[in-house]
């Protein structure tokens, strides 16, 4: 066997070039697969983390205005639930938790020049930056129970009003003409699912937010309970809030909760046919990459015909021919697989080091990746092999020997 290796080295060094084509061939198609493949994954994972408000199984709700007349109480009334009144859903058997949300689409933003900045208020609780899971940048801190407990006038900025208004962490921004202390600012970010305008938000602890306006929350995020499905969770909210605001339970107007879980689907579904899509199209170039070294196989066979007619006159099987002509082909492949890793890993941790869109996200190339490389690298290379191998294992040693070589 060892002969044989040794044999098949020495001649494919001997055709240096041809060998090298070759090569060249596998290794485009590997350094296409991985490289697309990487993309997709590190494209499916950023998405996926945007949408995660879609893809997790917590319940917004909104209160809004009833749509129907209830014993004896008009339509049209508007629903306003208290803090308190939320809290209550704590000691619901279908709930783990809730995060209680203020908004203030109309406070008064500035810098501390008095200069007004396009940005909206949110008063939150401890609960919301565990669901929220926002990135901030180096250096920030969300807002915490300590906050909240002791109304610090601390805030949290989203990343572009930060631009806007030239605010950085460590400075200060008014709101309502109070100075607050910036503790946090949010990561810059492209695409993905946005609730409300994240990015020109200004965070700041619940109990701060009531110490300024006297208004009740405009949101509430709830956490099922294990094993609770989101139809069951919702009809439990429904049910719970209808008895407590007095409004006809199958009034869904009144409380408004979207049901996120088909658009989670098609997201999920989307993010990995574009994944798909891009390993496609990759394995289509490795596919090329195949049809090359069959082409540069069969040369070899037709520009050794006299060889091989020789080796068949002295004594060689049809057979032996055969797997001499499929190691070559096997030598090729696995040289290039190798440089193609190489090279791949090398083009995607340049990318990572270069920067490349945030909507792109950081590629990835996973072992499922690289398996599946190798595994349609093995069945179109060897296939491309295997054919001219049977062609030059097929020839006649009196046709072979008068040929040209």
């Amino acid at each position: 066997m060892s002969a044989l290796i040794l044999q098949t080295i020495q001649t494919l060094l001997a055709h240096r070039l041809r060998s090298m084509l070759a090569m060249i061939a596998i290794v485009w198609g590997i350094v296409s697969v991985l490289v697309l493949v990487a993309l997709g994954e590190g494209f499916y994972q950023v998405n996926t983390k945007a949408f995660s408000m879609l893809l997790s199984d917590t319940q917004p709700v909104w209160p809004e205005m009833t749509s129907k007349p209830w014993q004896g109480l008009p339509a049209r009334r508007e629903v306003s639930v208290t803090e308190t009144e939320m809290r209550q859903l704590e000691r619901q058997p279908a709930v783990e938790g809730i995060s209680v949300i203020y908004q203030n689409w109309e406070a008064s933003v500035s810098d501390m020049q008095g200069l007004g900045l396009p940005g909206y208020v949110r008063g939150v609780d401890g609960y919301f930056s565990t669901w929220r899971k926002q990135k901030l940048i180096s250096g920030s801190r969300s807002i915490s129970p300590n906050d909240i407990l002791n109304h610090n006038r601390v805030a949290v900025v989203g990343w572009q009003l930060a631009q806007i208004g030239g605010l950085s962490l460590g400075g200060e921004l008014k709101i309502n003409s109070i100075p607050f202390t910036i503790i946090g600012v949010t990561e810059e970010s492209e695409g993905g699912f946005r609730m409300d305008n994240d990015e020109q938000q200004v965070i700041i602890p619940s109990s701060v937010f009531t110490d300024i306006w006297q208004k009740n929350p405009g949101m509430l995020i709830v956490q099922p309970a294990e094993g609770i499905s989101g139809v069951v969770l919702r009809k439990s909210l429904m049910s719970f809030f209808a008895k407590q605001q007095h409004f006809d339970p199958s009034d869904n107007r009144a409380m408004y909760m979207p049901d996120f879980s088909k658009d989670a689907k098609f997201f999920t579904t989307l993010l990995r046919g574009i994944q798909m899509f891009l390993g496609a199209s990759g394995a289509m170039t490795l596919a090329v990459g195949a049809l090359g070294v069959a082409n540069i196989m069969f040369l070899s066979v037709t520009e050794r015909t006299r060889e091989i007619g020789i080796r068949l006159a002295i004594g060689a099987t049809p057979g032996s021919i055969l797997v001499q002509f499929m190691t070559e082909g096997g030598i090729l492949v696995l040289a290039g697989t190798g440089v193609g890793l190489l090279l791949s890993y090398g083009f995607v941790t340049a990318m990572t080091v270069i920067g490349i869109p945030d909507w792109l996200g950081i590629p990835q190339i996973t072992l499922d990746a690289v398996l599946m490389a190798l595994g349609v690298t093995a069945v179109l290379a060897m296939m491309a092999a295997y054919f001219p191998a049977k062609r030059a294992s097929k020839l006649t040693p009196v046709i072979a020997l008068g040929a040209r070589g």
